[in-house]
């Protein structure tokens, strides 16, 4: 088990993938059609307590 963990190939697997996480979240984030929905999750706190 310790030889497993110890494998350099795993490190450079778990960049690549941390790596590409980020960078698709990153394009999700600023993609075209998001705009008007983050625009409008950003003003919630400003609108009144409608309860």
């Amino acid at each position: 088990m310790k030889e497993f963990f110890a494998d350099p190939g795993l490190g450079l697997i778990g960049l690549l993938f941390f790596f590409s996480f980020f960078c698709v979240a990153t394009l999700w984030t600023f993609r075209p059609g998001g705009k008007d929905k983050y625009a409008k999750h950003g003003d919630i706190p400003f609108k009144e307590n409608e309860e």
